[in-house]
């Protein structure tokens, strides 16, 4: 694998004027805020972000948590620009070095002067095929609906290794493994795993006033028990109303949920399969409805225990492994609320997002996962589940959840945010 670095400060004085322009230089450590304010994730991003990544001093871990906001508009870029070419990415927080895959060298090299030209410090590695290729091979595989692979596999991707993972039970994998059955170039198979990780429940109580906000906990039934948490609240793309997320292992359609003394509305759309567990609760209730503004996330610690959405994810393009993320949910009062993005699609979890060093709490299942950075919260995922037995509850493990561009997929739901 051949490598190629430039670093930013070797190009500072250098006009870059090719396949993808100029763009604003990311935000330098004079520029950012003084680390671990008032500002109520700052300090827990900085924490997951040493974690991952130790011996970065706080000063310099915000800053690289906040050029994330430029590496996701490079990669953005690339995808956009080079679909056939780009073959994705992953940062390296210690080094403090973006990674990017390119199938040939001309595209290699475009990828380094728009990283310089971003004032990002990039390494590029040749690979055999694009992003774009991986996620239609995965997706077929997932859909039941790719001819070259055996009935009931599920799939991820192995973005450092570019290729599709393949999981299969023990006799077909034992077939492929003897040359009986022949993968795609694009794949390498993996042995079914027991699942390690699953849905969390509590019997806690939470109450709220309006607006509904992400991260507060919902009762289900008749009985009002306490089981998961609110995600985003969002906008249908095929039925009309106000919405709410949360996860869909946490009920059935027709269920009837809420918060406090106050009911918000009724499960309506739910889908639990492969890369994505998650459900909508059509927002009934005038108490919500009435005056209402959108797009907020719970934080008890905030000004009005409320933070805004400044944006949501329409594209897996805009993840990669070393990003910091957080989650608001039920639990985030009591512990780690942040970790690192460890995998986007990870094959031994249903191909969700992964995020290491943080395994949630009981009630945490349907909350709302976002990357931070001190210019705003960008929504990412609805909450799926940790460690199932036993949970650690923050402890340094493992958290999944399904991202919003799948959620779209399948149910159809656009976050609300702030801005819009």
């Amino acid at each position: 694998m051949n490598r190629r670095r430039m670093s930013a400060l070797a190009c500072a004085a250098v006009a870059v004027i090719g396949l993808f322009g100029a763009a604003p230089a990311a935000t330098t450590a004079s520029s950012a805020p003084p680390p671990r304010s008032a500002d109520p994730d700052r300090a827990a991003a900085i924490d997951a972000f040493q974690r991952a990544f130790p011996g970065v001093s706080d000063a310099e871990a915000l800053r690289r948590i906040d050029a994330e906001d430029e590496r996701v508009a490079l990669l953005e870029q690339l995808a956009t620009q080079s679909p056939g070419t780009y073959g994705g990415a992953w940062y390296d927080g210690a080094t403090d070095t973006q990674h990017l895959l390119s199938t040939t060298p001309a595209a290699a090299a475009a990828f380094t002067r728009a990283a310089a030209a971003r004032g990002i410090d990039a390494t590029t590695h040749d690979v055999d095929f694009s992003l774009a290729t991986l996620i239609a091979e995965r997706d077929r595989v997932n859909n039941g609906t790719h001819r070259g692979v055996p009935a009931g596999a599920t799939a991820g991707i192995d973005l450092k290794a570019n290729r599709v993972v393949v999981e299969l039970p023990a006799s077909t994998l034992a077939s492929v493994r003897r040359g009986a059955v022949a993968l795609p170039a694009t794949m390498r198979a993996t042995a079914r795993t027991a699942q390690t990780t699953g849905p969390e429940v509590c019997a806690t109580h939470r109450s709220c006033s309006p607006p509904l906000r992400a991260g507060v906990q919902l009762w289900r039934g008749p009985e009002k028990t306490y089981s998961c948490s609110a995600g985003f609240t969002a906008n249908s793309t095929t039925s009309v109303g106000r919405w709410v997320l949360t996860a869909g292992h946490c009920g059935a359609i027709g269920s009837r949920w809420g918060n406090g003394t106050q009911s918000v509305g009724t499960m309506r759309a739910r889908y639990n399969w492969n890369d994505v567990d998650a459900a909508a609760i059509r927002i009934d209730s005038t108490y919500w409805l009435d005056g209402a503004t959108w797009g907020w996330m719970y934080d008890p610690s905030a000004t009005s225990q409320r933070l805004p959405v400044a944006g949501r994810i329409t594209s897996e393009t805009s993840m990669q492994p070393g990003q910091t993320v957080c989650i608001a949910a039920q639990s985030i009062g009591s512990g780690i609320r942040c970790g690192v993005l460890g995998d986007v699609n990870d094959a031994n979890a249903r191909g969700m997002a992964r995020v290491d060093g943080i395994d949630t709490c009981p009630g945490d299942s349907g909350g709302a996962w976002y990357r931070y950075s001190s210019t705003g919260r960008i929504a990412y995922g609805i909450h799926h589940g940790g460690k199932l037995v036993p949970s650690t509850c923050h402890g340094s493990d493992v958290s999944l959840f399904s991202t919003l561009p799948d959620i779209a997929e399948h149910l159809g739901f656009a976050v609300h945010t702030r801005s819009r």
